[in-house]
């Protein structure tokens, strides 16, 4: 039985297992910052209960009239009972009513299950997205060369200096403005490279969003990455898996890629 009103709890419960891990990432931080960033419609995200117990949720979002699937997931136990098939009918049925035109989402590429169901859906691969990792670093930087700024920027500032059209939903402007305060760093003139930092409480940053014109800008910017982060642990996610970032991440010498995910997207009409 679906209803609405998702916890971070819920969602937690249903990213577990063989693919998702068991850690406990799902903060109540983490899931109250995903929200805020991007548009996640908790009034139209269903939860779905079997005799009172928790067995899926699925958040989904809306920018115009595109919609994003943020998260859908099933508890261990009600999995292989086509609960995940309902899920995605009811989440489409529910974009079609908000008047959306197309639904996208990421996928992590070694859940065959979960990419079988959404082709079985309709969903259409239209990318391949690298996850990557840089840990502190122990060693000296290499030499770096740019701006580093931490003037405050809204959506409209962030789209005049980002890559259009992002690389998925978080990567969009509109998320990145929404996580301020953030670092800003450019290399070359008219921002050859740039990348939108948000240092963490603890010792891990975000990579909000990054682009480069090719691959010697993107060299630069890594270069100056590790050079004011190196006391950071560094994420970047959802690089497309073609371009001058993801080439200068496989070439340099710090960056690890951790996870690939396939975007999909559905038309509705």
């Amino acid at each position: 039985m679906p209803g609405y009103q998702v916890t971070a709890e819920d969602v937690q419960a249903c990213f577990r297992g063989e693919v998702y891990g068991e850690a406990e990432t799902m903060t109540a931080e983490w899931f109250a910052d995903h929200v805020a960033r991007n548009d996640i419609d908790l009034e139209r995200s269903p939860r779905y209960t079997v005799d009172g117990e928790l067995s899926a949720v699925a958040l989904i979002a809306f920018r115009g009239d595109r919609a994003w699937i943020g998260g859908l997931g099933v508890v261990p136990g009600a999995r292989g009972h086509g609960m995940g098939g309902v899920c995605v009918v009811d989440v489409l049925g529910i974009a079609r009513d908000a008047g959306a035109a197309t639904v996208e989402l990421e996928v992590l590429e070694n859940n065959a299950a979960a990419i079988r169901l959404y082709e079985r859906a309709g969903f259409e691969q239209i990318d391949e997205l690298s996850v990557w990792r840089r840990e502190w670093l122990s060693v000296p930087a290499r030499e770096a060369v740019g701006t580093v700024s931490e003037t405050p920027r809204d959506a409209v500032a962030v789209a005049a200096l980002a890559r259009s059209p992002a690389t998925c939903w978080q990567r969009e402007p509109r998320s990145v403005a929404a996580a301020a305060p953030f670092v800003t760093l450019t290399v070359g003139d008219a921002a050859a490279a740039y990348a939108f930092v948000r240092p963490g409480a603890t010792r891990a940053a975000a990579v909000l969003d990054a682009g480069a014109r090719d691959e010697a800008a993107a060299d630069a910017l890594f270069s100056l990455l590790d050079a004011r982060f190196a006391s950071h642990d560094l994420t970047l996610v959802n690089e497309p898996s073609r371009g001058p970032l993801n080439d200068a991440l496989f070439a340099g010498p710090f960056w690890d890629q951790i996870a690939l995910q396939r975007r999909m997207r559905i038309a509705l009409r």
